[in-house]
């Protein structure tokens, strides 16, 4: 969910040792990158529903798209459709190129991972959320949105998204402060150790 703390999640990780992939970032290379399959794909997808899809600078404006696809359920889910098999194509070499580099995990930051089928890739699988009104002030402080689109997101996601906590092997309610989401990120690590000794 947009707004749940997913990213301060992962920078626990990160400081914790482990090899973390954002897939955000992935998925920005992808818009900006005018030779790749992505890039291509979502220009002949929804340049003629986006006016001002491309930046002067020849980059997707993920904003303009964002609003497209965020009023719309069918459009969100073509341009996710776009983006999965890139996506575990990606992480599925990135994770074998990393076998056996030292670190004890290998963490991997995505909103679309069950959407997306990554959840299969990986050993645990975390659900991080909060209440709906959370998320939605969240977006308006991080991302400088208006509440009417914030909203629009959440619910969108909300939507969306809803089976996916049933298929996560961890759930975070990171409704409360750091220390609160500190505590869950010692518990989880925490568990997984001890599996791994078991």
């Amino acid at each position: 969910m947009a707004g749940a703390g997913k990213s301060t999640l992962r920078d626990m990780f990160k400081s914790g040792g482990a090899f973390v992939l954002n897939l955000d970032e992935v998925g920005h290379a992808f818009y900006s990158d005018a030779d790749g399959k992505v890039y291509k794909l979502v220009l002949a997808k929804f340049a003629d529903k986006v006016p001002g899809l491309l930046t002067g600078a020849g980059v997707i404006d993920r904003k303009k798209l964002g609003r497209h696809v965020f009023s719309d359920r069918v459009a969100l889910d073509e341009l996710n459709s776009i983006f999965y098999n890139e996506f575990n194509l990606y992480v599925k070499n990135l994770i074998n190129e990393t076998a056996g580099c030292g670190r004890e995990f290998f963490v991997l930051d995505a909103a679309v991972l069950f959407d997306s089928g990554l959840n299969a890739l990986m050993d645990y699988n975390i659900w991080v959320s909060a209440a709906a009104g959370v998320l939605i002030q969240r977006l308006i402080a991080g991302r400088g949105i208006g509440a009417d689109y914030a909203e629009r997101i959440i619910k969108t996601q909300l939507e969306a998204y809803k089976q996916y906590p049933a298929m996560a092997d961890f759930i975070i309610d990171n409704g409360g402060g750091p220390e609160a989401l500190e505590a869950e990120y010692s518990r989880v690590i925490k568990e997984i150790r001890s599996n791994a000794k078991s």
